[in-house]
């Protein structure tokens, strides 16, 4: 090869390894898809109240996206992430509970697929709208089997499992809330498959939590959430006054009913 092509060569491999470098991470990231922190990330929330830091390796779902100047950005909702993580945003009255935008290039995030320890609800359907209605798909599941209509004033017993894989217990929580505070109980999830016939999320932890029926496999502890395909409706105050009609999805943990409220229909 002669040394001028070597140069010209050279120079394309360097502009192509260049350009790889400065994509962003992928194009396909979108609303709601998830990512895997490349780095530590140290930010603040979209109010700039408090510095928020996601560790290395940390599972994250894509609350937004913009564009600016021919780079995609994401902001990240940060409540539904594990206590260690969310906690600054509790010593604020009315936190920004998103993350400032986040460039999408490749040394911040990866893109991975749905975790297969959020499979029990339709996790990337939040925030959809249809007309009067909207998804809220948010994970929280109640003890019970429909929001009570004076939701806003009482409390439950609430689980869930965060964007980034800790079942948290709550032994009782109000319904209306913005940040989840310090759950009664959490665990990392070690483990987790979806029998899709069987409607079942089975996950695996290295202890338990008393009060939920975890069953013992060898040296670690099972809960399997299964959902029903039942349902219930919650009208708003009351029927003869309907202000908004929720409805609920029933899923059964052990023998006892848990529900998802997942949407809301409005009405002026």
């Amino acid at each position: 090869m002669r040394l001028t092509s070597k140069i010209m060569f050279s120079t394309l491999v360097l502009f192509g390894t260049a350009f790889i470098q400065t994509q962003p991470a992928h194009a396909t990231v979108i609303k709601n898809s998830f990512l895997k922190t490349q780095r530590t990330i140290t930010t603040y929330n979209s109010k700039k109240q408090v510095k928020v830091t996601i560790p290395k390796g940390t599972t994250v779902q894509v609350a937004g996206i913009k564009h600016a100047k021919g780079n995609k950005y994401v902001d990240l909702n940060v409540e539904r992430l594990s206590y260690n993580i969310r906690k600054p945003l509790l010593s604020q009255k009315k936190p920004g509970i998103y993350t400032r935008w986040l460039r999408a290039k490749g040394y911040n995030f990866k893109q991975i697929h749905k975790p297969v320890y959020l499979s029990y609800f339709a996790v990337q359907s939040d925030g959809k709208k249809s007309r009067n209605k909207i998804r809220k798909e948010t994970g929280n599941l109640w003890k019970g089997d429909r929001l009570p209509a004076d939701y806003t004033k009482a409390s439950g017993t609430r689980l869930r499992v965060t964007s980034d894989g800790y079942l948290e217990y709550y032994a009782k929580s109000p319904f209306a809330f913005k940040v989840s505070p310090k759950p009664t109980a959490s665990l990392k999830v070690t483990k987790a498959s979806h029998p899709i016939v069987s409607g079942q999320t089975i996950l695996t932890f290295k202890s338990k939590i008393s009060g939920l029926p975890f069953v013992k496999k060898s040296h670690q502890y099972r809960l399997t959430i299964e959902s029903t395909g039942n349902g219930t409706v919650t009208v708003v105050p009351n029927s003869n006054n309907v202000k908004k009609i929720m409805t609920n999805w029933i899923y059964r943990i052990g023998k006892v009913d848990w529900y998802e409220n997942n949407s809301v229909t409005t009405f002026k």
